[in-house]
């Protein structure tokens, strides 16, 4: 069941994140078309970053189970089958601590702009804690998918971002 929850909250921060590419396009296809009949949209570069933003950091934990992520293989697939799992063991530990103190970082940043109100320069003051609660939250889950793997693997299972190209092709 909680492997569903998980996979379930991955896929819809994908279909999130592409939601949030289209918002990118579609903020500044009007821009242009305002533009070009003398309107201004107001911030509108700033509700494109910030989508664009999303678009990334809700995207990560989906890319990195559905394998999209770049690896570099040229050494690991040269190792033997317990010696690249003992280091993808070791990468998956260093990757998990890594992207939890991203995610302690920029919780803290999220609560302070918060906690002293902070906005946007732009036309429109948009709580700059919202943008950066929706960024931490794309780490925080990217962080849940490196301990998820981590886990899959030493319980002696395959990880999910492990698939060969074979795999991904009849899974099609």
């Amino acid at each position: 069941m909680f492997r569903r929850i998980l996979d379930g909250l991955y896929d819809a921060c994908g279909v999130l994140a592409c939601i949030s590419l289209l918002a990118t396009g579609a903020i500044i296809l009007a821009q242009i078309v305002g533009r070009l009949f003398g309107a201004l949209i107001p911030s509108a570069d700033d509700f494109a970053g910030y989508a664009m933003a999303m678009s990334t950091f809700l995207g990560l934990a989906y890319t990195f189970r559905a394998n999209g992520h770049i690896r570099v293989t040229l050494f690991t697939q040269r190792l033997a089958t317990p010696r690249r799992r003992q280091l993808e063991v070791v990468v998956l530990c260093l990757a998990f601590a890594i992207m939890g103190y991203f995610t302690w970082y920029n919780a803290d940043m999220a609560y302070s702009s918060y906690d002293f109100g902070e906005v946007s320069t732009g036309l429109v003051p948009v709580p700059l804690w919202i943008p950066q609660a929706v960024i931490t939250f794309g780490i925080a889950l990217m962080t849940i998918s490196v301990l998820d793997e981590l886990l899959v693997l030493l319980r002696g299972g395959n990880p999910a971002y492990m698939k060969t190209d074979q795999e991904i092709t009849q899974a099609e």
